[in-house]
């Protein structure tokens, strides 16, 4: 087999693994009803359970880029892509066993581990693709988790109503482990561990890329876009749905799918256009506006419980999810290739971050005073991409 088949045979592995992954991020949110049930047979608050439930993963995934981009680029993929893929698996089982300890423990054994999926993709297109590709290929790894989010909505509630969550669960840990074989099996990547490097010397350029604004004005434009439309579908969309406009379980997933179709529809143009215009900025300021104006047309729809324009919300959010994906690329173009998995890593830390304390936060409070928040963190995401990111397609790469 040539270098080229090798090449396309560990992303297309990798991007089953982030199918799966993205998966295990937004499915709590069409849960609620099991969770609702497991939360009054133990006597605990069953929207408390899915606020930590929810928000495991996501601290669990930040907290594990610290460790887990240094030992994907000292390591390599092929070594530590397949072991926390593992662990993936493990922790997908914990959670068939379902009570308020297990769904917790195994949520957040599953967000430290699903974060090597990215991060291994990312270094893999970064090593072995030219930059003209490194935009599509950062929308082929976001289309394919938009489609496995529609898959955790409708789809996901119909399969929890035919084999309940325990079946669901022990099928997604078979595919957990089966994946992690064949990512030791494709991958070739055993890392840049030298002689006269070292894991701490990899790890402390975190430091550096933390010390570096453009990172963090990245980083915060991908909070304020897809980070916010990712809390609300994963979590506290179910409430705000389910509350201020009285929809069903079916219909509330249905309206949370409508969000994903978006996403997935306009993941592939973004990629396309930024590597042939040779720009990513001007999409990420796009990705920010879109959902500033989302927002505050979901403001407008719930004052007025008005379904059509919560439609034209949806759709709005949908486009700033699929805008923001050249925000990695970018996090990652601004620096030298051999340490993809690194610089990726610290993105990762600020979006997760955010993420997670936003659902935690914005489930326990009023749906509406949530979305006057929101809007609020979207202007500073607009700010921050414009005055903080760099054009980074072409960049002089640093360390």
């Amino acid at each position: 087999m040539d270098a080229f088949s090798k090449r396309i045979r560990v992303i297309i592995v990798l991007l089953a693994a982030y199918v799966l992954v993205y998966f295990h991020r937004t499915m709590t949110g069409v849960m609620k009803p099991e969770i609702d049930y497991y939360s009054g047979y133990y006597g605990v608050n069953a929207e408390l359970l899915l606020a930590i439930m929810s928000s495991a993963y996501f601290y669990g995934y930040a907290a594990s880029q610290f460790f887990t981009g240094p030992l994907i680029d000292y390591y390599g993929v092929k070594r530590i892509g397949s072991i926390m893929l593992t662990m993936l698996g493990v922790g997908t089982v914990l959670m068939s066993v379902p009570s308020p300890n297990t769904l917790v423990a195994g949520r957040l054994l599953i967000g430290i581990s699903a974060s090597v999926v990215f991060l291994s993709y990312m270094r893999s297109a970064a090593l072995s693709f030219k930059i003209s590709y490194q935009g599509r290929l950062s929308s082929y790894a976001l289309f394919a988790g938009s489609i496995s989010t529609i898959a955790a909505t409708y789809p996901l509630r119909l399969m929890l109503n035919s084999i309940g969550l325990s079946s669901t669960y022990i099928i997604l840990a078979l595919l957990a482990f089966t994946l992690a074989l064949l990512t030791y099996l494709t991958s070739s990547d055993i890392g840049g561990k030298k002689k006269d490097s070292s894991f701490l010397k990899q790890a402390s350029l975190i430091g550096s890329i933390a010390r570096n604004p453009h990172s963090w004005g990245v980083g915060i434009a991908s909070v304020a876009s897809y980070g916010l439309g990712l809390a609300y579908q994963s979590t506290w969309g179910q409430i705000h749905l389910s509350k201020v406009f009285l929809l069903g379980k079916e219909d509330v997933s249905i309206y949370l799918m409508v969000l994903a179709m978006v996403f997935a529809v306009s993941c592939i143009p973004t990629g396309y256009l930024s590597d042939k215009f040779k720009r990513r900025k001007p999409f990420l300021i796009a990705a920010t506006i879109a959902s500033a104006a989302a927002w505050i047309l979901m403001y407008l729809s719930s004052i007025s419980r008005d379904r059509n324009i919560l439609l034209v919300a949806l759709t709005f959010l949908g486009v700033s999810q699929g805008l923001h994906i050249i925000a990695p690329t970018m996090a990652k173009e601004y620096y030298d290739p051999k340490i993809s998995g690194t610089s990726v890593a610290f993105f990762n830390i600020v979006l997760f971050t955010g993420i997670a304390v936003l659902q935690s936060v914005l489930s326990m409070i009023d749906p509406t005073v949530s979305v006057i928040i929101n809007i609020l963190i979207a202007f500073i995401g607009i700010l921050a991409s414009t005055i903080l990111a760099k054009e980074t397609y072409l960049y002089e790469k640093i360390v």
